[in-house]
């Protein structure tokens, strides 16, 4: 194995195992964070009420087995030339997730949950987390897409079947 293959094959077990990281940090959180410990000021009585968060706590939990599945999906293939594409689409589709994650505090109206700074709240978890998320998926793509394109074989195996 040359230099340049080994720091690929570190560079990709690096972003691996960050991906794996954060994946196991999305279903840990609530808990970890506590959720069901978050208070609102209501409105009308101006007492301290318990935030509804059980979507947010189901959105994270499943947004984290996605990501774990998607990264093992990529980790588990990466020395089989013949899944490039699969690999590709996996790397993608773990951009995505980043993007529904710093989209999700909107979705859930989160931003009159908490203190938007405070970092053990969901919103900020989601952003923070979905931020890594799209820079290391982002990077996994761009190192897909050039192995894609760098192998002739791979090229026209993905052109005959887009």
């Amino acid at each position: 194995m040359s230099g340049k293959q080994g720091q690929s094959k570190l560079s990709g077990a690096v972003l691996g195992g960050a991906g794996l990281i954060g994946g196991l940090w999305m279903v840990v959180a609530p808990f970890v964070l506590n959720y069901e410990g978050i208070t609102v000021l209501d409105a009308k009585s101006k007492k301290p009420v318990s935030a509804e968060l059980g979507a947010v706590t189901t959105s994270d939990i499943i947004v984290g087995i996605v990501l774990i599945g998607l990264v093992g999906l990529t980790i588990l293939t990466a020395n089989k030339a013949s899944l490039a594409k699969l690999r590709l689409m996996a790397s993608v589709a773990v951009v995505g997730v980043g993007v529904y994650l710093m989209v999700a505090p909107y979705l859930f109206d989160l931003l009159k949950v908490a203190e938007y700074l405070s970092i053990n709240k969901p919103n900020t978890n989601d952003v923070l987390i979905g931020l890594l998320t799209i820079i290391l998926g982002g990077i996994a793509l761009q190192r897909e897409f050039s192995a894609v394109e760098s192998n002739p074989q791979i090229t026209s195996q993905v052109a005959t079947t887009a």
